[in-house]
């Protein structure tokens, strides 16, 4: 059967298919590879987003696209124009820091309520991610970019750390603000290697949050973000065509 799925096999979006085989539906379809595009700035930051573009490059319908749209809309990452149509969110050094500010407060908070439940099948769930991340982990010399697949393990063990929470809502918000922030990441940091000097912080992380080291983890987590943000700022430059510049290795040029 000729589906959206092998369409897309067969002609490429230029964005990693990892995960694809878990899309239940088109929308769902629609939905990620709208997303992972995005991030990955294979859409570039202020890109309209033509609904008869979407139509060919992923061989679907009207309605499940304008339905990712929305729910982008609402994470985001796309902006809805009235009367002219859907733009991915563009990006800014105001956008960055407000972005960061806003993942640390929420993520510190998560991770410190997780702590305080500290069940055992929350602390397998975060060796288990842990372990995932350790098999991609970045290092110095690492020429490749953040691929798909490293944000998913990389995404992975930090909502692992915060999965104790017992606030579906709080990790919600923690979800659509590590998007904003890894888009940003991608967007600057032109290979893994980039991410060395910081990747022994998860490590670190999960040693005092499974410890119960609760001040530590927290303050540690803390850093982290902090640091990752200025490491981030150190090589962004919203006034450059940042796609074409730093994504070359990654992707096909933006439309």
């Amino acid at each position: 059967m000729h589906t959206a799925q092998t369409e897309i096999a067969v002609h490429g979006t230029g964005a990693d298919d990892s995960g694809m085989d878990d899309a239940h539906s088109i929308g769902e379809f629609a939905l990620r590879r709208l997303r992972a595009d995005i991030l990955s700035a294979r859409l570039c930051p202020g890109t309209k987003l033509r609904i008869q573009f979407l139509k060919e490059r992923y061989r679907i319908g009207v309605s499940p696209l304008r339905d990712a749209l929305a729910q982008l809309a609402g994470d985001g990452l796309v902006i809805l124009e009235t009367q002219r149509g859907f733009r991915v969110a563009p990006v800014s050094r105001e956008d960055l820091h407000d972005v960061a500010e806003a993942r640390k407060r929420i993520e510190l908070a998560a991770l410190e309520m997780s702590m305080m439940r500290g069940e055992e099948s929350w602390r397998r769930r975060v060796r288990a991610a842990h372990a995932s991340f350790c098999k991609v982990k970045q290092k110095v010399g690492d020429s490749h970019p953040i691929s798909e697949d490293w944000e998913q393990r990389h995404r992975g063990f930090h909502l692992a750390l915060l999965s104790s929470c017992a606030s579906p809502t709080l990790l919600h918000f923690c979800a659509k603000l590590h998007d904003r922030f890894d888009r940003y990441r991608r967007l600057a940091l032109p290979s893994r290697s980039h991410m060395s000097a910081l990747g022994d912080d998860h490590e670190a992380i999960m040693d005092a949050a499974l410890n119960g080291n609760g001040q530590e983890a927290i303050a540690l987590l803390g850093r982290h973000i902090d640091d990752t943000t200025m490491l981030v700022e150190q090589f962004f430059d919203p006034s450059e065509d940042t796609t074409s510049k730093r994504l070359q290795v990654a992707a096909r040029p933006c439309p």
